[in-house]
């Protein structure tokens, strides 16, 4: 369907700053026993490696779908690593407490996350002069009846890790209010990112987490609400050890010769278009093949299709990922847009709510179908309605239209219409007085429908 773009003003604060902020762990470690490494920028020129430290997280590091490593700070420091002419090793620490020990006894030169600038910390590790504040928030799905005050969470569930700053913090608030909050703890393999996503889709209620985390969670899960503050502002950067000044200098002018571009780089792609959290796979109960096969099941009746075609356009929309909202503004499986959404009576809130966002999406196809009701042949029909989902029926129409002129079948979309959408990129074509709706880049959409199909073959079994 048509998408449109989106004002995200509320991040401009924090656009150069470093985001990888899974910190779920202690952050200040007992260092007793533990022997300081006294490596500096020498001993690694010598070396001809720079050893870079981190943890797995949305903005840190992680492995997307196609196997790419990725990450704000994983790309910033492999710039740095250039900068010194060094050959690049990642080292994926478990939790900040790892990361910050593997630091100190020399498993590695530095960090490459946001390391709280606070305690012990500054009796073991240097910061670079370029930091961030943050403060700690209570996240919780945006709706009427939200808390407003910590005190209104008396008597609620909070979840936090077990050993992390977030569950020391918490236990400090029930001192200071007299108790009343319930912590309970996410199984280990939870990360922050992933607790986000469990408030979102309303697994869980309540979680807290740092701002500048929650802030960039919410462009793609736009329900959450972080206004509720529970800590100061702290600050936060990347680290290395107390004996490495030399090193410590190299971060610090290299920082200065950055340029703004690279950072704007890094911000469209791990802001505005950050696939980590999309890419958490949806829990598929055994012999289904969505976690929503009741409702497909449902609403595919209002339209005639089949449920299983009806669920691979819902796959390939959203990954069927409730939460999720792209760039454009598109919310929720079926990724409908604000406007569509308000014309069935959703708002920002239910717009999220997976059966009512399905039913709307399957009123929005119903639309489609009597919008091409011209094309009698009901599969043919299929086709065109999944192309005017994802481009909109006017270049649809405008494709139709050239088919026709040029001698290809109007009614037809394989080696037909989609043939002629995907010319309408070229002036030639676009510029021609039949077309009302002007350039567009079919490429996409063409394949979009190749690729709806093609899920739906292998829910049929006939892959």
């Amino acid at each position: 369907m048509n998408h449109k773009s989106l004002d995200f003003i509320l991040l401009l604060s924090i656009l150069f700053i470093f985001f990888s902020c899974n910190t779920q762990n202690k952050e200040e470690v007992d260092m007793d026993n533990i022997v300081m490494s006294s490596d500096d920028l020498t001993d690694i020129l010598k070396r001809g490696k720079l050893r870079v430290i981190t943890l797995q997280s949305a903005f840190s590091y992680y492995v997307d779908t196609k196997g790419n490593e990725c990450g704000y700070d994983y790309d910033l420091s492999r710039n740095f690593a250039d900068y010194l002419d060094l050959e690049y090793e990642l080292i994926v620490a478990d939790n900040v407490e790892d990361m910050i020990n593997k630091l100190v006894v020399g498993e590695g030169d530095m960090i490459a996350f946001r390391v709280h600038i606070s305690g012990k910390n500054l009796e073991y590790l240097s910061f670079p002069e370029y930091r961030e504040f943050s403060n700690m928030v209570v996240v919780q799905r945006r709706r009427k009846e939200r808390i407003n005050s910590i005190l209104d969470l008396k008597g609620d569930t909070v979840y936090t890790r077990s050993d992390s700053k977030y569950a020391s913090r918490l236990r400090h608030i029930n001192e200071e209010i007299g108790g009343g909050i319930i912590n309970e703890f996410v199984p280990d393999s939870v990360s922050i990112d992933k607790m986000l996503l469990m408030v979102s889709s309303g697994e869980i209620d309540y979680c807290i987490v740092d701002e500048d985390i929650a802030k960039t969670a919410n462009v793609k899960l736009q329900n959450l609400d972080y206004s509720l503050q529970a800590s100061v502002k702290l600050p936060k950067s990347w680290a290395v050890r107390k004996s490495s000044d030399s090193l410590l200098t190299a971060i610090n002018e290299w920082r200065g010769t950055l340029n703004k571009s690279l950072l704007c780089i890094l911000d469209n792609k791990y802001i505005y278009n950050n696939s980590y959290i999309e890419s958490f796979q949806a829990y598929i109960p055994t012999g289904s093949i969505s976690p929503y096969d009741e409702y497909f099941k449902k609403y595919s009746d209002v339209i005639g299709w089949d449920w299983r075609l009806l669920t691979s356009l819902a796959y390939h929309e959203s990954r069927f990922n409730p939460s999720t909202m792209s760039s454009q503004g598109a919310m929720g499986i079926m990724q409908i847009m604000p406007k569509t959404a308000a014309k069935f009576g959703l708002d920002e809130v239910t717009a999220f709510d997976p059966e009512l966002n399905i039913e709307a999406g399957v009123r929005y196809i119903k639309r489609l179908e009597m919008i091409f009701s011209v094309i009698e042949n009901k599969e043919e029909r299929i086709k065109f309605v999944l192309a005017g989902y994802n481009a909109g029926p006017g270049h649809i129409f405008d494709a139709m239209a050239l088919a026709e002129k040029y001698g290809a079948n109007p009614h037809v979309w394989f080696n037909n219409v989609e043939k002629y959408l995907l010319l309408k990129n070229q002036e030639e074509y676009y510029n021609d007085s039949i077309c009302k709706h002007g350039f567009f880049r079919g490429k996409h959409t063409v394949e979009y429908v190749h690729d709806v199909y093609d899920t739906y073959n292998k829910y049929c079994g006939n892959n």
